[in-house]
């Protein structure tokens, strides 16, 4: 696991609040790689299937040129995943297997997708040829943008359509730039037009263009829309005023990061705040609306409390179940416990807990919708 800038600091901007894994430290983080028989990391952990092992062998030889290779290979945004992938590859390491750390992986493929963008190894590779074929993607968000990736290395040539100013869907708007920085989305952006991908911004499909004219005008349409569509909670008491939807409460304040607004939309500033929810979601509500100033932000979870350690349910190698906690808990939260009572009432003009032990209860201003 990487280390935090400190909370005192981290908590007055919106910088990333990881730290890289430092430089003198990679090479013995990727040897311990290399005691490993069998690599679950590479079968069952990674949904990619990123060579693991040889990655971090030629890591462990000081090639990291060899290292980016093998990455490449298989995962081609990788200053993305290296920053907000779950690390499903360490719960399969076999270091875990009798409960001791996993390899730092993902920080490990971090440090190689850094060191090959400092070093130039990243450039634009369009295709030798193109097919003739076109083919249209609706959204910019990490599946389309994999999409549009995949279809122009086999030579099709691809226009994306995003509604929104800029492309990168949940990347860009959803994640907040505490967690991913968008200069690493513009970059990326920019590498796929130099490739030959076209992006088509403000233009909503079924609003501005219709269906049937993308289908006239490419040989195929992908769809890759969805993420913005929240699940909502029937709960007594939803109509009440300053309740939000997660990303609509994440999306203003990357917007207004963005200059793409005055302010943001929806401010916890003064606020007492309430997420429903602990999920990642949840947990970048928990640090935007303690960034934006909030007077106190509380979670609550549905599920029970897990173990602190992998429960038996879910041996090795098996993702665990266990309990996690952020970078944004450490900044400030009250996690409530899953107790029993529903709903929320209005009181003297805002809202409040509806009983002592509240469950799925108030928003003085956002919610994480999972």
């Amino acid at each position: 696991m990487s280390d935090y800038r400190p909370v005192a600091e981290r908590l007055h901007d919106w910088r990333a609040v990881e730290l890289p894994l430092p430089e003198a430290e990679t090479a013995s983080h990727a040897r311990a790689c290399m005691t490993c028989g069998i690599p679950f990391c590479h079968g069952m952990g990674c949904p990619l299937t990123n060579i693991i092992p040889e990655t971090n062998a030629a890591l462990a030889a000081g090639n990291d040129a060899l290292a980016y290779a093998l990455l490449s290979k298989t995962d081609r945004f990788a200053e993305f995943t290296s920053r907000i992938c779950p690390a499903l590859c360490e719960g399969s390491c076999t270091h875990g297997m009798t409960g001791g750390d996993p390899v730092t992986i993902r920080a490990l493929e971090r440090h190689i997708i850094d060191t090959a963008w400092a070093k130039g190894w990243v450039k634009p590779e369009p295709p030798a040829q193109r097919s003739g074929k076109r083919v249209a993607v609706v959204g910019s968000g990490p599946a389309g943008l994999s999409a549009a990736e995949e279809l122009n290395r086999a030579g099709v040539t691809v226009t994306v359509y995003e509604r929104d100013r800029a492309p990168g869907g949940l990347l860009r708007y959803g994640i907040p730039d505490f967690k991913l920085e968008k200069a690493l989305v513009a970059r990326r952006i920019a590498l796929m037009e130099a490739e030959g991908i076209r992006f088509v911004t403000g233009t909503e499909v079924g609003r501005d263009v219709s269906p049937e004219w993308l289908a006239r005008r490419h040989d195929a349409v992908v769809w890759a829309i969805g993420t913005a569509v929240p699940r909502d909670l029937k709960a007594p008491g939803r109509d009440l005023e300053g309740i939000a939807f997660a990303l609509d409460f994440l999306k203003g304040q990357n917007r207004l990061l963005a200059g793409e607004c005055a302010a943001a939309p929806i401010s916890a500033q003064g606020k007492r705040v309430l997420v429903i929810g602990g999920g990642d979601t949840g947990s970048d509500c928990v640090g935007t609306a303690n960034r934006q100033g909030a007077v106190s932000v509380t979670q609550v979870e549905i599920l029970p409390r897990p173990p602190l350690t992998r429960s038996p349910s879910t041996p090795w190698p098996r993702w665990p179940w266990k309990l996690r906690t952020s970078s944004s808990h450490e900044e400030g939260c009250t996690c409530v416990p899953p107790q029993v009572r529903r709903g929320v009432v209005p009181a003297s003009g805002m809202l409040r807990r509806s009983a002592s032990k509240a469950r799925k209860a108030v928003f003085p201003a956002c919610a994480s919708a999972g």
